[in-house]
């Protein structure tokens, strides 16, 4: 092992002793510096199109000529809206659909029929539509149709519509960009190959000619080409679509509410909730059916049912047969887990419109995202057998059965959907990957089934999983403390996946997704923890998995019927590790400015985080909610809760019969102990410990004074990955001779010591002393969850003491602990066991390294080195084993197994 010898460890200490390096360059030069900001969020608008400013700029035009062109593009002023013709035009592009122009006789028949329609009123719609010969009349009627449950009349209607547009008779931009969405619509009434269909690359077509050729202002076109991309998922195309008509028509309701399902679709909750407050203004002062709308389908995406259907409320008082309203207000009941409610509101869908697919679609996908698979199933399959020709329902299925793990039933779904439309981008990704998976690779052992590239350092790194994953199996099933007392039946799926692209696609059939690994019930996916091009790096699986599964097996007990905190607290919880200093720091400030989250709250923190730390927060104090309660009420609690929860049993009536208080009580409980524990831990001040601010308060220094912010140029330090200001941030007041008072004063005082602790590390450039090594010991004493003096104390011990000596070991076992992401403290650790002899601790180091990053061959060496002093001749064989894989084009791997096997042989 003579090149790992010479080269990688050398490197692998500088790495970590880079990282042991504990005064990072990020300074705060006031206490708010930090000050967190809302995330997203915020909608931006494209300008005006410069175009259209121009000609309305034209002297040619006279003022009536400008007012229609600034009414028709959503850019009119108070004074434009002089006749009840312009004003029903603005109402229906600013989604008002209750103006009283819109039953004006004085208003066109197409607007009063739009307006009927929008109020849920088709059968009116219809006998203003009669005589219609416009393609948007053709549309309005063939959506009157649609809304009466005549699908075959509507099919008529469109096919008139799709014959005008394919004998290139339409000369106006508007009128084409109609037809087209009439085109769209018959899709989903007719096979793709049936007379009179328009294919989705002549549709594209015929949109070019409609924007640059007929009509270069037609918001129009850009409409129905967002619609048409919307169809096929192609979401980035969308919103760029969006942009043309918002740049041509501002204030369109419709673009926005499309903008706003993409939104919702792409989980930029906070974008979706302004895109809603933008259409409720400009409904006022009537409701937004698109905003209530928005924000159920925001809520659901949050598996928040209940709270989904509170936002119809007010729009279903004010259109209570609008059909979205009511799609929505049946899907909201199903995701609140009231199926009888949803299938009374599914029949009152079907006496509104009969054999209607929309209200079963929009249940079935409400069920798939809150992981009810089998009743998902069952809802799109009826919608399937509703619209037979209609691509989305069935690729809803296939999606959600692939989420399920029931690849087969997927594939026949999405196979169906691909024929149908050969465009749907998620559906032709998914399809792919299904293909591809069918070729992967299954190891098995008694409760899990790892799947992976055939071949390879994939499957090598699959079948090392299995052990591991068994351990797992353990803990998360059994009943210790935190155990969900719970075993699936069924084995858990992993699926290994090679880059961080197919995993996107995966998990929500789209190749971009931020995060590395994710369970959809009984299927784990991750992205292989590697580094390089199209991988997100190395990271502790082990810790990943363990957090997933125990979703997976929390799923299982309750069929995923929990409140979100706790979901993720029992996750977080069976990590079984120890807090990092940042989320205990979040915790202290909470704690101090009585910020805490009630129970409502943190579960929207999660989703809809208002400030940047806001669900760093919700995870922290999730976690500690559920160690509060195992700790007060038992470790059975949080299962007896589990149980009533999957019966559909509220949180408060929960809490009253199993904690035997409400939820109010908890949380009061919570935050005595938890300003306890931080107390303890040295985060917050206690009667022995006063912070700097109640310390110059005893001095007779105002407290108003003492909260002040940090002393011009003072420069506070904190440790690495920190989010928030060091606890001791000291105000202005604070001089240095304050703090070696201080120190005589109460030398066990955590709050003086960590700004002493800091300011002689920045002094030594980082680097602790021989002088600063009492200090380093005392702090990292009192305050017993703070990296920065064992970083410190590691680092200088690495430098000065012999490996054999153990003075570093303790601090590098604090900050491996807390390791998520590099395998070099785990090496340094098994370095210093092996060379005192402690071979089993030098193994379990050199395991957990491996694990970290199992693909790079130079810790493949580095742990079959220590097997071999360790004469673990199973484990040296494994890793040289998986060197002559990594490394192939290496003979001398070969050579070694051979030799190791004459070396067994011997024994």
């Amino acid at each position: 092992m003579s090149r790992l010898r010479k080269g990688y460890l050398r490197a692998l200490l500088s790495r970590t002793m880079r990282a042991l390096r504990c005064v990072p360059a990020c300074v705060l030069a006031a206490a708010g510096a930090n000050a967190a900001h809302a995330q997203g969020g915020g909608i931006s608008f494209p300008p005006p199109s410069p175009a259209l400013v121009e000609v309305l700029g034209q002297d040619y035009l006279s003022e009536s000529e400008r007012a229609a062109i600034r009414v028709a593009h959503g850019l009119w002023e108070d004074a434009d809206l002089d006749s009840p013709a312009h004003r029903a035009s603005a109402a229906l592009i600013r989604g008002d659909y209750l103006d009283p122009s819109l039953s004006d006789v004085q208003t066109p028949a197409i607007d009063r029929a739009e307006g009927l329609l929008r109020r849920g009123n088709p059968a009116e719609a219809l006998r203003l539509l009669r005589e219609t010969e416009s393609l948007r009349g053709l549309r309005l009627l063939a959506e009157a149709h649609i809304d009466l449950g005549q699908a075959d009349l509507a099919k008529e209607v469109l096919l008139r519509a799709t014959a005008m547009v394919a004998g290139g008779e339409v000369a106006d931009g508007n009128e084409l960009a109609e037809g087209v969405r009439c085109a769209l619509m018959l899709t989903r009434y007719a096979p793709p190959r049936e007379a009179g269909v328009i294919g989705h690359q002549r549709m594209l077509e015929h949109l070019a000619r409609a924007r640059d050729e007929l009509d270069r202002f037609s918001w129009r076109a850009h409409l129905a080409e967002a619609w048409l991309l919307y169809e096929k998922d192609r979401y980035e195309e969308v919103a760029k679509a969006v942009e043309g008509v918002m740049s041509l028509n501002p204030r369109s309701a419709e673009g926005l509410w499309l903008w706003g399902l993409v939104c919702v679709d792409t989980f930029d909750f906070p974008r979706g909730e302004a895109i809603a407050a933008r259409l409720d203004e400009l409904a006022s002062p009537s409701p937004s059916p698109w905003a209530a709308s928005l924000r159920a389908y925001v809520r659901m995406r949050q598996a928040e049912g209940v709270q989904a259907g509170e936002q119809l409320a007010e729009a279903l008082r004010a259109y209570p047969d609008h059909r979205t309203l009511r799609t929505y207000q049946a899907a909201a009941a199903a995701a609140a887990f009231n199926f009888e409610e949803a299938e009374r509101l599914l029949a009152s869908f079907d006496e509104l419109v009969p054999g209607s697919p929309a209200a079963l679609l929009g249940v079935g996908k409400a069920m798939s995202g809150a992981r009810q698979y089998e009743e998902a199933a069952g809802f799109l399959r009826r919608a399937s057998e509703r619209a037979p020709h209609w691509c989305e329902p069935l690729a809803e299925l296939g999606l959600s059965e692939f989420q399920a793990g029931r690849n087969e039933d997927a594939m026949e779904a999405l196979e169906r959907a691909a024929a149908l439309d050969p465009w749907n981008i998620r559906v032709a990704n998914s399809l792919a990957l299904l293909k591809e998976l069918a070729g992967f690779a299954r190891v098995e052992s008694e409760h899990f089934i790892v799947r992976c590239k055939p071949g390879g350092a994939d499957e090598l790194v699959a079948r090392e999983m299995l052990g591991t994953l068994e351990e797992i199996f353990v803990r998360v099933t059994g009943n210790a403390p935190g155990g969900i007392d719970h075993v699936p039946p069924w084995k858990t799926v992993v699926e290994l996946y090679p880059n961080h692209r197919m995993f996107g696609v995966r998990i929500v059939g789209m190749p971009r997704l931020h995060t590395i690994a994710a369970a959809t019930g009984p299927v784990i996916a991750m992205e292989a923890p590697r580094e390089g091009p199209g991988h997100t790096g190395a990271f502790d699986w082990r810790r990943v998995v363990q957090h997933e599964y125990t979703h997976t097996v929390t799923l299982s007990r309750t069929r995923n019927r929990l409140p979100h905190w706790f979901t993720e607290a029992s996750a977080v919880y069976l990590e079984d590790a120890p807090r990092d200093y940042s989320t205990l720091q979040l915790l202290a400030r909470a704690s101090e400015t009585n910020t805490l989250f009630d129970l409502d709250t943190i579960n929207v923190m999660f989703v809809r985080p208002n400030r940047q730390t806001d669900r760093s927060q919700a995870y922290a104090q999730g976690h500690a909610m559920y160690e509060f309660m195992i700790e007060r009420f038992g470790h059975a609690s949080p299962l007896e809760l589990m149980d009533l929860y999957a019966t559909g049993v509220r949180e408060q009536q929960a809490f009253a019969r199993v904690l035997g208080v409400g939820r109010e009580e908890f949380l009061e409980q919570f935050k005595v102990w938890m300003r306890e524990k931080l107390g303890g831990y040295g985060m917050l001040p206690t009667p022995m410990n006063p912070s700097l601010t109640q310390l110059l308060a005893a001095e007779g220094v105002k407290a108003d004074e003492a909260a002040g912010a940090a002393r011009p140029g003072a420069v506070l330090l904190q440790p690495e990955g920190a989010d928030e200001p060091p606890p001791e941030a000291r105000p202005r007041q604070v001089t240095d001779a304050h703090i070696e008072r201080w120190l005589v004063e109460h030398p066990e005082n955590p709050f003086v010591l960590g700004v002493k602790v800091r300011a002689v590390l920045a002094q030594s450039g980082g680097k602790a002393t021989e002088e600063s090594i009492e200090l380093l010991e005392r702090y990292a004493r009192v305050r017993p969850v703070d990296p920065l003096p064992h970083r410190a104390l590691a680092a200088y011990y690495i430098d000065v003491d012999q490996l054999e000596s153990d003075r570093a070991v303790p601090h590098l076992e604090f900050i491996d602990a807390r390791e998520q992401h590099s395998p070099a403290v785990a090496v340094e650790l098994s370095r210093r066991y092996a060379a005192t002899g402690d071979f089993s601790r030098a193994m379990a180091k050199a395991t957990r390294a491996t694990q970290i990053a199992p693909y790079d061959p130079l810790l493949r060496e580095f742990a079959a080195t220590i097997s071999l002093r360790a004469k673990d001749y199973d484990a040296a064989n494994r890793h040289i084993t998986a060197l002559t894989v990594l490394e192939p084009d290496r003979p001398v791997h070969r050579q070694r197994l051979e030799a190791l096997s004459r070396l067994r042989g011997t024994q």
